[in-house]
This record gives C-alpha cells, structure tokens and sequence, in this order.
C-alpha cells in the first residue's frame, strides 16, 4: 500500500511540473534575465533582441531559427541558443505567443 502511495505522489508531482512548464510566463522567466520583465531591455546592447512589439509569427521564425542553429545575427545568439534548446516545439509557441502580447 505504501509503494502505491509513493508512486502516485511521484507520478502527481511529475504531471504538476510538467503542466507548470507548459505556462508561457513560467518559460520566459529564462529569458528575462537578458530580454527584461518587459521584453524592452537591450542586451548587450544588440537592439534586435528588443522584444516587445513583435508578432508571434515572428518570434517564432526568429526562435526556432535560433534553436536551429540558422539565425547568425549575434555571437550572442549562442547562448541563447542553450536556453532554447531546452524548449519543446510547443514551448516555443507558448513563449512566442506569451512575448508577442508585450507593447512597445
């Protein structure tokens, strides 16, 4: 009885995390540290990482461009690239959609 309990406590905990993941807010918090809360920042002072005011299909282009290792613009984008790298086809949707509601 107890290993049953442990194992569904176990499997709970995984789905929990695994939904919280899924959240756009939760994934860009691996983005803000260069990008800003707001999308606004200039990092490193590359003014095309201002995200705010970019559509979705955009983002998207220029996320998975990156993730594919296609997108040259910056030495920089090699860490993004590690963060991105980490995020499913659908998180980057997610992150895209939840990034394009920013306003200039």
């Amino acid at each position: 009885m107890r290993i049953l309990l442990v194992l569904m406590m176990t499997s709970m905990f995984f789905m929990t995390n695994g939904f919280a993941a899924k959240d756009g807010k939760t994934l860009y918090k691996k983005c803000r540290g260069c990008h800003g809360i707001d999308g606004k920042h200039i990092p490193f002072e590359q003014r095309n990482g201002i995200l705010a005011g970019r559509d979705k299909v955009e983002l998207e282009l220029i996320i998975k461009a990156i993730y594919d290792g296609n997108y040259k613009e910056s030495k920089l984008n090699k860490i993004m690239q590690k963060v991105i790298t980490k995020f499913s086809p659908e998180e980057i949707s997610i992150v895209a959609e939840y990034i394009s509601r920013f306003k200039n």
